[in-house]
């Protein structure tokens, strides 16, 4: 406990001082809602294969698109349309209200943050979120639950409905780009920041981490909160080694 105490005062010491706090944020502040992290001892892909999750894979194999359909309805991805946020969403929440973040730039799709309370301006889902599906030729999207209803009553691989073309979730599969204009956002956000708090991220997804790295290369100091160790370990100023929903809500309220 001592240690621990020590490394919170050390956490707080250095954000204190912080006008303009980057939050970012990976699987590890949601695996507490009932979320499972990726790379984790029980994570995603223990139990999957990551090549399904290729845009190519998804594009052309319609074997591949209708497993992702039946796990998205069988709550397979945590449940993450129904989840709801935890302790170390709220604390961050408690940060905003109290004006002292530049944004939260999340890797996250489950939308939670929102639930939370954070504006949706002031969060960057840099790999898209599962609340909405799109065409992946055309304009048109929707909410992800109306192409669901669609798997439900018997299409367990719906095309698009105005061109017929392949449709997906928003989130980002691999070999895929980002959102359009959402990378541009979170880097407004950095750019603004004069301290980075990384929450259950290992940092090792590029070019998500390159916005930590480059905001701290700037002069920003870094504390991380992670279960386990990071790829930027000897950048931070602090690591807080524990659950987000653990230690989160006592760091924020030693700041404010």
């Amino acid at each position: 406990m001592r240690q621990v105490n020590t490394a919170l005062a050390r956490a707080a010491r250095v954000l204190q001082p912080a006008c303009k706090i980057l939050v970012f944020t990976g699987a590890g502040i949601s695996t507490e809602s009932g979320i499972p992290d990726f790379r984790g001892p029980n994570g995603l892909w223990t139990r999957m294969d990551p090549d399904d999750f290729t845009i190519h894979r998804y594009l052309t194999d319609p074997a591949v698109r209708k497993r992702s359909w039946a796990m998205y309805r069988q709550g397979f991805f945590g449940g993450a349309l129904v989840a709801l946020p935890n302790r170390a969403h709220r604390a961050v929440v408690r940060l905003w209200e109290h004006d002292r973040m530049a944004g939260c730039v999340t890797q996250n799709i489950d939308g939670l943050h929102q639930k939370a309370g954070l504006p949706e301006e002031s969060v960057a889902e840099l790999h898209g979120n599962v609340r909405r599906a799109l065409c992946t030729v055309c304009p048109a999207s929707w909410e992800v639950e109306e192409i669901l209803a669609i798997v439900a009553g018997g299409d367990p691989d719906p095309p698009c409905p105005e061109c017929g073309a392949v449709v997906k979730t928003s989130t980002v599969l691999f070999g895929e780009l980002l959102p359009e204009g959402v990378f541009d956002r979170a880097i407004r956000m950095a750019e603004q920041a004069d301290a980075v708090l990384a929450i259950g991220s290992t940092l090792t997804v590029y070019p998500a981490a390159d916005l930590v790295a480059s905001t701290v290369k700037d002069g920003a100091d870094l504390v991380i909160v992670n279960q386990g160790e990071t790829a930027f370990d000897d950048l931070a100023a602090a690591h807080l080694n524990q659950s987000a929903g653990e230690i989160l809500p006592d760091l924020v309220s030693a700041i404010l």
